[in-house]
């Protein structure tokens, strides 16, 4: 997977909230998620101007490593790390976000449980969310996976 579809992918939840600021409309919304779940090209440019809150971290974080925004290793610490260490902070929007909006916000792993058509439930944290399963359709009860708002994300492992 392309370094650009693996950040889509991760970013595309939060989307919705771009959405709700006005800064994307519905059409790109529904673009955007086309594009997370075929591994359709979006180019750089476009995602970091969408994403810019994002990018934002990322560059801190890539400083930090010493590598570019785009390295993959830069990425996956974000979404994997840097993220939620953010959101715990409570910088930039997370600063007045009501604690569920935090908690919805944050990328987690957890164990499919359970699988009904194109939702699954995912135990985390000792938490139990159900979430979609568009980018991951292949994941089943024992797989350990990546969730992020609504969706799970990424298959990282089985239990």
């Amino acid at each position: 997977m392309r370094v650009e579809n693996f950040f889509l992918r991760y970013a595309y939840p939060c989307a919705y909230i771009i959405v709700q600021r006005g800064e994307i409309n519905s059409s790109e919304l529904k673009e955007l998620e086309r594009a997370a779940i075929s591994e359709e090209g979006v180019s750089r440019e476009r995602l970091e101007k969408i994403f810019h809150m994002a990018f934002e971290f990322i560059d801190e974080l890539a400083k930090k490593m010493g590598k570019d925004r785009w390295d993959i290793s830069v990425i996956k610490e974000y979404f994997y790390s840097y993220h939620n260490e953010v959101i715990e902070k409570g910088v930039g929007v997370y600063g007045n976000a009501p604690k569920m909006l935090k908690e919805l916000s944050k990328v987690e792993k957890g164990v499919v449980k359970g699988k009904k058509d194109d939702v699954l439930t995912v135990e985390y944290n000792g938490k139990r969310r159900d979430v979609l399963n568009s980018f991951v359709p292949s994941a089943k009860i024992g797989d350990i996976i990546t969730i992020h708002y609504g969706y799970a994300i990424e298959i990282v492992g089985s239990d």
